[in-house]
């Protein structure tokens, strides 16, 4: 019984691999890089951007999340939605070269301090009962290790300092696509207040960290935005069970 079972878990492992192989949405196997699907031609494109073989990992850690960033690029190209496109919380850069990969010749605006996380933020998660330890980690960073991981430097469009505070300049600017992984409860709950009236008809929020126990304020601050502006969102099953709202068209 015990050998039967074995020999179907491995025939199982061997369809999801050979599933996966011919997947066009993944962006990274086993560690190793795969080529990327440009969304305007179709064509499948090396990943010309410099990258410390160390962070590799980092890419292949989430695929799902990966995968739906992609498939909603398709649905922006696909459909002619306008607009640029925008990270708010970037760390080290990864879903950053994602998303500038995956929207080659859109505007790309990256939110971020550059340094770690802001005080002010930090104070508003102690007052809702949420823990902080163990946050400094994020402090590892810099803007030149993050563009180097940029495909398309061009395109990119460095806004540092405390959200925001850091809009200065943008707030004329339509986006298609806009993905908030900031982590806490206030720069998540102010971001999508911002950038919701700014999303283009049709256009795409992804939030991260919803279903993540270490940045409760994730869940609280997508929940209130939900509730003040009856606004629904869809929950994804990728690493850290994200949320994407989607702006009707109409």
């Amino acid at each position: 019984m015990t050998l039967l079972k074995n020999v179907i878990k491995s025939i199982i492992l061997k369809v999801l691999k050979l599933i996966e192989s011919h997947c066009n949405y993944y962006v990274a196997r086993g560690n190793q890089f795969v080529p990327f699907v440009n969304p305007i031609t179709g064509v499948r494109v090396a990943q010309p951007c410099a990258l410390n073989a160390k962070e590799t990992w980092a890419y292949g850690m989430d695929k799902v999340l990966h995968g739906v960033v992609q498939l909603i690029s398709l649905e922006v190209y696909q459909q002619t939605i306008k607009g640029a496109v925008a990270e708010l919380g970037v760390f080290r850069g990864f879903t950053a070269s994602v998303l500038n990969q995956f929207f080659p010749d859109r505007k790309l605006y990256l939110f971020d301090t550059f340094k770690g996380f802001d005080q002010r933020d930090l104070n508003v998660e102690e007052q809702l009962g949420y823990n902080t330890i163990n946050y400094e980690k994020f402090n590892d960073t810099n803007i030149e290790l993050v563009m180097k991981k940029m495909a398309h430097k061009n395109n990119v469009v460095i806004k540092k300092g405390w959200f925001p505070d850091s809009v200065v300049g943008v707030e004329d600017e339509t986006f298609c696509f806009v993905l908030i992984d900031a982590d806490l409860y206030q720069p998540i709950y102010e971001g999508l207040h911002w950038f919701y009236p700014r999303l283009a008809k049709g256009g795409f929020i992804l939030v991260d960290d919803y279903h993540w126990s270490d940045y409760a304020g994730a869940k609280k601050a997508v929940q209130d935005f939900s509730n003040e502006c009856g606004i629904s969102y869809v929950p994804i099953p990728n690493a850290t069970g994200s949320v994407v709202f989607a702006k009707s068209k109409i």
